[in-house]
């Protein structure tokens, strides 16, 4: 888990999206992760979409919500 201000989380959470958006969802992580690296995203997304809980995500913010649990320990409530 990385500590980041909030300005900066809502950036990194931005890029997640701009580079997993295009997906069809409901997709596989290996889906999401293959369609990423297609994108050339960068390896810090990557990495965060390699460690992906789950192995099935019905949309784009189930995927950044997932995101934001591992890069910054945030849950959706």
């Amino acid at each position: 888990m990385t500590m980041m201000d909030p300005a900066s989380r809502r950036v990194y959470l931005a890029r997640v999206r701009d580079f997993v958006d295009g997906v069809t969802f409901p997709a596989t992580r290996r889906e999401i992760l293959a369609y990423a690296e297609r994108k050339n995203t960068p390896s810090d997304i990557i990495g965060d979409l390699t460690h992906l809980k789950g192995d099935r995500f019905a949309s784009l913010e189930e995927v950044v919500a997932a995101v934001d649990a591992i890069r910054f320990g945030f849950v959706a409530r």
